[in-house]
């Protein structure tokens, strides 16, 4: 087995600084990026980092790879169109529960058919304006404004 040459944290820093909120759990995924991909010594023109919309998905800019920021719920059916034209690239996909789980869960699916080589991670968003409505990733019995009977 090739030795794995480890890449340093900030070969993929990039010029624009993330504008998540203090302590907000998008920085801890953007970090674990960082360390995975040096790690498995994956260089920034062989990154891909596609997501949909929302706050953990502004990812792909704060990142020194390619990167789209794509369609709400869109992320998978993007990822997977790159994959296909170009084998070689490493393609991540990051968003919330509601932009993969929520409308995004039929392109998701579909994927996982295809046995594409693709990396996906999710986020459960717990935000205080979200706090009193459901989610994808919501408990069955979870009660909320939007649904007043249970989930």
């Amino acid at each position: 087995m090739a030795a794995v040459l480890e890449l340093p944290i900030s070969t993929y820093e990039s010029v624009v600084e993330p504008d998540w909120c203090p302590g907000c759990g998008d920085f801890g995924v953007l970090r674990a990026l960082e360390i995975a991909a040096g790690k498995l010594g994956i260089y920034p023109k062989d990154l891909m980092v596609v997501s949909g919309i929302g706050c953990s998905s502004n990812l792909p800019g704060f990142i020194h790879a390619y990167g789209v920021h794509s369609l709400h719920g869109r992320a998978v059916a993007v990822a997977s169109g790159i994959k296909l034209a170009n084998h070689d690239l490493n393609v991540v996909i990051t968003g919330g529960d509601g932009d993969g789980y929520g409308i995004g869960i039929g392109h998701f699916i579909h994927a996982m058919r295809r046995n594409l080589d693709l990396t996906s991670k999710r986020r459960s968003t717990r935000w205080r304006w979200r706090w009193f409505r459901a989610r994808p990733t919501s408990r069955a019995v979870f009660r909320a404004r939007t649904n007043t009977w249970r989930n």
